[in-house]
């Protein structure tokens, strides 16, 4: 078994956030991004999720990715959804805060490039990654914050007024 080198483990905390897509190709084809039944990409620490356009998880697994051969790839396990217990085999380009990813639709092989050929169905999707939304998956339900305390009080009114400019 081949041991997970530092690229991969880099790749791996790049990829980490949400995507939302911009551009779709099935083969040579473009497919408007409102056709899609992805609204949103959601990866970390190994784990995918698929969201619509309602914010519904459409199809969630496991996936692993390989910076150490080119093209980049990303094997991706289904758990829930269309594609539990199937193994979608995808290469990808991550550039900066975008995201392309492509696989056979008819799931043989994966591919060797972006770039169908004649017989090749593929479905290539370009995400940028979502700033306003940093942190993907649920969030626990907001623990509400404790009632502070005199001193930590004055500590911030403290902290406050030495950022104005005002000495006590």
């Amino acid at each position: 078994m081949k041991a997970k080198g530092r690229s991969t483990d880099a790749l791996a905390r790049g990829l980490e956030g949400s995507w939302l897509p911009v551009a779709a190709f099935v083969s040579d084809r473009e497919v408007p991004v409102g056709e899609l039944r992805v609204a949103r990409l959601d990866l970390r620490a190994g784990h995918y999720e698929i969201r619509d356009d309602s914010g519904e998880v459409v199809d969630s697994g496991d996936y692993r990715v390989d910076a150490d051969v080119l093209p980049r790839v990303m094997d991706m396990l289904g758990v829930d959804g269309p594609y539990a217990g199937r193994k979608l085999e995808a290469i990808i380009d991550l550039d900066g805060d975008t995201l392309t990813v492509c696989y056979d639709l008819d799931g043989f092989a994966r591919p060797e490039s972006m770039e169908p050929d004649e017989d090749e169905l593929l479905l290539r999707i370009s995400y940028e990654r979502d700033v306003r939304r940093p942190s993907c998956f649920r969030r626990p339900p907001a623990i509400p914050p404790a009632r502070p305390s005199a001193w930590t009080a004055a500590r911030c009114a403290q902290s406050a007024s030495r950022a104005k400019g005002v000495t006590h």
